[in-house]
């Protein structure tokens, strides 16, 4: 009768183990599809989307281990606008450290840290319009052991712009290798490049 225990303690010694051994799991190949779940006929080129979605899990490694995890995220997404955070990386001026949301009826794609705490938006342009970006850039954040993770979209309205629409230009876009025809709604896909002890 005690087999079972046995083997419980070795799947959970298997899974901190694994833990310490890639600390970023969570981040790899995470996958988010805010599609669409319904027709918006005032607004041909947007879609009804549910207001939020997201995942979350606990980073890995060392306890007491700062990280410098470098990430790339591919999206495709619509603007929203962001005053007041810092650019870390002045050749992709959309991603975003900290600041305000100021157009909270325009979907805002997330990362937030809880240690070192910081928020990170993917999406932060000049100005909101009815526009997809195709985003594909590489992001170095500082994440420490057990830090808890949250990759989210919220909106404040029920209203995306969709990428399925077959009319505007921007439209019909494609994340080559993670997508195998154009998505309605928006997604995200993040991949681990690199994950560097301090």
């Amino acid at each position: 009768m005690r087999f079972p225990v046995i083997a419980a303690m070795i799947v959970m010694a298997a899974g901190a183990a694994l833990a310490q051994d890639d600390p970023a799991a969570g981040f790899r190949g995470l996958f988010i599809h805010d599609d669409c779940i319904g027709e918006n006929i005032q607004q041909p080129d947007t879609c009804l989307h549910a207001r939020t979605h997201e995942k979350s899990f606990v980073f890995g490694g060392r306890p007491g281990t700062v990280y410098d995890v470098t990430l790339r995220a591919r999206g495709l997404f619509e603007p929203t606008k962001i005053e007041g955070g810092q650019t870390p990386d002045p050749a992709h001026p959309w991603f975003v450290m900290g600041g305000e949301d100021k157009s909270t009826d325009y979907s805002q794609w997330h990362i937030a840290v809880s240690a070192p705490a910081a928020d990170y938006t993917l999406n932060a342009y000049p100005r909101t319009s009815h526009t997809i970006y195709k985003e594909d850039f590489e992001m170095t954040i500082p994440v420490a052991a057990g830090a808890k993770i949250l990759v989210q979209t919220v909106d404040s309205n029920d209203r995306e712009i969709d990428n399925g629409d077959k009319v505007r230009p921007d439209r019909r876009q494609m994340l080559d290798g993670v997508t195998d025809a154009p998505p309605a709604g928006q997604v995200l896909r993040l991949d681990v490049v690199a994950v560097k002890a301090r």
